[in-house]
């Protein structure tokens, strides 16, 4: 073996052990995105249930408007800090794709598994199955909103001179 055909290998092997450290390095920040993002998801449901009591509360705890209208409010705001993180989190992914091209030019057999995920833009990031969580929450409380409404629902009468 002659030695450019040595250093053409070591420089080879170089450039897969470089190249496995960025993938594994973005590999690492997609995961930690994606725990960020159910993370979120986690902290809606959390939160939400308390910003209806507190709104109610302040509207002399009876059920009106503003407790639906906040709670959507809540839920467009943690819809959109989720749909950033996923946003991201394909960036990342397709910033995966030329370190991923670039390990398979340097195999010497014929390497066809490349990940090929798709860009995605800003309306994708926020309607994705992903979102549905989100679309379902704000149904629910624009559905109780519409209840609300017509009269289908409402708050107890307060007891007065008890």
């Amino acid at each position: 073996m002659s030695e450019t055909g040595g250093e053409s290998n070591a420089i080879d092997t170089l450039a897969d052990d470089i190249d496995k450290e960025q993938l594994d390095q973005l590999h690492a920040a997609t995961l930690k995105a994606s725990d960020s993002c159910f993370e979120i998801k986690k902290l809606c449901a959390t939160v939400l249930v308390p910003t209806g009591v507190l709104v109610s509360f302040f509207a002399d705890k009876r059920l009106d408007a503003s407790v639906f209208l906040v709670g959507i409010v809540v839920v467009a705001a943690f819809w959109f800090a989720d749909s950033v993180g996923f946003f991201y989190q394909r960036k990342l992914r397709v910033a995966m794709i030329p370190l991923w091209e670039r390990r398979a030019s340097r195999c010497k057999h014929f390497y066809i598994h490349v990940p090929r995920p798709k860009p995605v833009g800003a309306f994708r990031a926020a309607f994705n199955s992903s979102m549905y969580y989100y679309l379902i929450l704000a149904g629910a409380l624009a559905l109780g909103w519409t209840f609300y409404a017509l009269g289908l629902i409402e708050s107890p009468p307060t007891q007065s001179g008890t």
